[in-house]
C-alpha cells in the first residue's frame, strides 16, 4: 500500500493510543465478536473506553470522548448537536450505533443521537473498527459503536459547573440482593452555549447565543429466575431543546427525544451452551422548531436468538436470528412509511494456540430491497509472548435511508444499498508495562448514494459515487515514571474514487496524545488532540485549517468518597473550526463534586 510506506518512517516515531484506552485489569468485549472474549484476544480493530475513567478525567460528553479515539474524526456543528462520526474515514451514516445491544438512530438521516447520553450513565463504551456487517447487519460499513449503560450498586451524586452558564447534575443509586440488581440514574446537563454560525454573511446567521437542555434517566434490572435462568431489563430515555442558527430573525431549535428500551432473557444449562433471547425497541424523535418545520420520528422494533456452543477447547460456533421492523413518520407525506428485515448469522472459531481464525457469515432479507449476504474471516498469529500478527477481510452494505428513498420531490425508490470489500493488516506488541500496534486497512465502496441534478435541475439521489478509504494507525501506551503516556497517529487517504477528490471534513493526518498520573495525590493530566487540513465540501474549494488544542484535567479526593475536579478543554483558546463557518466554543473550564457513599 503506497500511502502506508509513505508515511511508515512518521508513524514509528509516535507514542500513540486512544486516550482511555488502557486499563489495569484487562477488559472484556462483546461487540467484537458477539461474545464475551478478552480485549487481548480479539482479532478485531477495537478500543475499550471506561466509563469510570471519563467521569475522572472529567470528560463532558462522547463527542469529546470519541475525538481522542484512534481511527475516528468527529465534527460538531453547535453545542449539544448530533455529531458526525467518522471511522476510518467513512461517511457518518456508515458506523452502527447500538446501546446495550440495541440499534439506536434515524431512518430519516441514518445518524445517532448519541449526545443524549451523559458520560456519568456509562459503564463502558466499546468501537470496532472495520465492517462488521456479517454481525450485525446495514449500515455497519466502517465500524460500530457500542454503548454500555451503568451498572452496579452503591449510591453516587455528582454536580458539574462550567463557563457559559454550563452545569451537569446527575445522581444514580444501585441495590443488588444476591444475584438479583437494580439501578437508576437521573441526568440534567444545560448551557447557555455560544453563536453557532460566526460568518455573518451566512443565510442562516444569528447573533444570539445557541444552548442546550438535556433530561435522561436510566435504569436496569436483574432477576435470577432460577440459576441457569436470568431475565435482565434495561431503559434509557431523554428529551432535549437544542438551539441553532436557520434563520436571521428566529429562535431555532430542535425538541428530541430517544427511548431504548430492552428485555433479555440469559439461559445458561452448561458451560458449554448458552442462549440469549432479547426483545427492544428504540425511538428517535425531532421537532424542528423553525421556519422551516419538520418533524421526523424513527421506531425500530427488534428481535433476536443467539445460541452460543463451546465444542471443545479450542472450537466454539454460534448462531442467531434477528427481525426488525422500522417504522417512520414524518410532517412530509411518504409514500412507504416501515421495512422489515430479517435476518440469520452463523459464526465459528478455531483457537488452535499460537494461531486462532473466526469467521461469520450473515443474510439479511428486506422487504425494501432483498437479500443482502456478506461475511467476515480474521486471523491470528502469535510469534512469542509479546508480539502478534492480526488479518481481516470482509464485506458490508449500506441501507438506503427513508429520505433518499421516498422524500416528496426529491427521491429515488430504484436505490441500490451501498457495498463495501474491506481488508486490514496489524501487528501488535504487548507486554507488562507497554504495548504498540500499527493497523493498515484498505475499504473500497461502491454504488454511493449521492444527490445529482440534470440539466433541468430534477435532482435526486443517485448510485453514483465510488470511495476507497485506506490508511495506517498506530497506537501505543507505556508508562514513565509513575505516568502513563498514551495516544495514536491515524494516517488517512479517504478519497472519492470518480473525481480523485479528498472527502469531506476528513483530514489526511489526525492524532491525540495523553499523559495522566498523581502529583501529591493529585490525579492530574494533559491531553493533545491535533488534526491536519480538510476540505468542507466535496469539490475540495472550501479549505479547513489544522488544528492542535490541549486539554488538562485534575481530581482530588477531599475525604472518603468525595473528591473535587477541574478540567479546561481548549485551554489556549485556540480558534478553529470543524466545519466552515460554525465555530466551537473557545476555551472552556468545568469544577465538579462528585460524592460517593460508602457500600454497606
Amino acid at each position: 500500500m503506497k500511502f502506508v510506506l509513505k508515511y511508515s518512517a512518521l508513524a514509528a516515531a509516535v507514542v500513540s493510543s486512544c486516550a482511555f484506552a488502557q486499563t489495569q485489569v484487562e477488559p472484556v468485549v462483546v461487540t467484537a465478536w458477539r461474545s464475551a472474549e478478552p480485549l487481548a484476544q480479539t482479532l478485531r480493530d477495537v478500543t475499550v473506553l471506561n466509563g469510570d475513567e471519563l467521569v475522572r478525567a472529567g470528560v463532558t460528553d462522547i463527542a469529546a470522548a470519541l475525538h481522542a479515539v484512534p481511527g475516528i474524526e468527529v465534527v460538531t456543528q453547535g453545542a449539544g448537536a448530533t455529531p458526525s462520526i467518522f471511522v476510518r474515514g467513512g461517511n457518518s451514516n456508515q458506523v452502527l450505533v447500538l446501546i446495550d445491544g440495541q440499534r439506536m438512530g434515524s431512518s430519516f438521516s441514518g445518524l445517532s443521537a448519541l449526545q443524549h447520553i451523559a458520560i456519568s450513565q456509562i459503564e463502558r463504551i466499546e468501537i470496532v473498527r472495520g465492517p462488521a456487517a456479517s454481525l450485525y447487519g446495514a449500515d455497519a460499513v466502517s465500524g460500530v459503536i457500542q454503548v454500555f449503560t451503568k451498572r452496579g450498586d452503591g449510591l453516587s451524586a455528582s454536580a458539574k459547573f462550567g463557563e457559559q452558564r454550563s452545569s451537569d447534575i446527575a445522581a444514580r443509586a444501585g441495590f443488588k440482593s444476591g444475584s438479583n440488581s437494580f439501578g437508576i440514574a437521573l441526568n440534567h446537563r444545560e448551557t447557555r452555549g455560544f453563536n453557532a454560525i460566526v460568518n455573518p454573511k451566512d443565510f442562516s446567521f444569528n447573533p444570539d447565543r445557541d444552548g442546550y437542555r438535556f433530561s435522561s434517566a436510566q435504569a436496569n434490572a436483574s432477576l435470577a429466575l432460577m440459576p441457569s435462568l436470568t431475565l435482565d431489563a434495561n431503559l434509557f430515555a431523554a428529551r432535549s431543546n437544542v438551539q441553532y442558527d436557520g434563520d436571521k430573525t428566529f429562535d431555532d431549535r430542535i425538541k428530541s427525544s430517544v427511548r431504548n428500551v430492552s428485555t433479555q432473557l440469559r439461559y445458561q444449562p452448561s458451560e458449554r451452551w448458552n442462549s440469549l433471547l432479547s426483545v427492544g425497541q428504540s425511538v428517535d424523535q425531532s421537532e424542528f422548531v423553525s421556519t422551516f418545520a419538520g418533524e421526523f420520528k424513527t421506531t425500530q422494533d427488534q428481535a433476536s436468538w443467539q445460541n452460543n456452543l463451546r465444542v471443545s477447547r479450542e472450537i466454539s460456533l454460534w448462531n442467531a436470528l434477528e427481525w426488525r421492523r422500522e417504522k417512520v413518520t414524518s410532517l412530509d407525506a411518504l409514500d412507504v412509511t416501515s421495512r422489515r428485515t430479517s435476518s440469520i448469522v452463523l459464526g465459528g472459531e478455531l483457537n488452535f494456540n499460537p494461531t486462532k481464525f473466526a469467521a461469520s457469515i450473515r443474510t439479511d432479507e428486506s422487504n425494501q430491497f432483498g437479500s443482502r449476504t456478506t461475511g467476515n474471516v480474521s486471523a491470528g498469529y502469535a510469534l512469542n509472548t509479546a508480539w502478534r500478527v492480526l488479518a481481516n477481510a470482509g464485506t458490508s452494505f449500506k441501507a438506503p435511508t427513508f429520505n433518499d428513498l421516498y422524500y416528496p420531490g426529491f427521491a429515488n425508490r430504484l436505490l441500490a444499498p451501498e457495498r463495501a470489500k474491506n481488508i486490514d493488516a496489524a501487528i501488535e506488541w504487548n507486554n507488562k508495562t507497554a504495548s504498540a500496534k500499527l493497523v493498515v486497512y484498505e475499504n473500497r465502496v461502491r454504488d454511493l448514494i449521492q444527490f445529482v441534478c440534470d440539466a433541468d435541475f430534477n435532482c435526486a439521489p443517485q448510485n453514483v459515487s465510488k470511495a476507497t478509504l485506506k490508511g495506517a494507525t498506530l497506537s501505543a501506551a507505556t508508562r514513565v515514571a509513575g505516568w502513563r503516556v498514551d495516544g495514536s497517529l491515524d494516517m488517512a487517504d479517504p478519497k472519492d474514487v470518480n473525481s480523485g477528490k479528498q472527502l469531506a471534513r476528513r483530514a489526511k493526518l489526525h492524532g491525540a496524545l495523553r499523559a495522566s498520573g498523581d502529583i501529591m495525590g493529585v490525579t492530574s493530566g494533559v491531553e493533545l488532540i491535533a488534526s491536519g487540513k480538510r476540505f468542507d465540501n466535496a469539490s475540495n474549494s472550501r479549505e479547513l485549517a489544522g488544528y492542535g488544542i490541549v486539554n488538562v484535567f485534575a481530581k482530588r479526593e477531599l475525604m472518603r468518597g468525595v473528591s473535587l475536579g477541574l478540567r479546561i478543554d481548549n485551554a489556549f483558546d485556540r480558534d478553529y473550526q470543524q466545519a466552515t463557518g460554525y465555530a466551537t466554543g473557545g476555551r472552556r473550564g468545568w469544577l465538579t463534586l462528585d460524592v460517593t457513599a460508602p457500600k454497606l
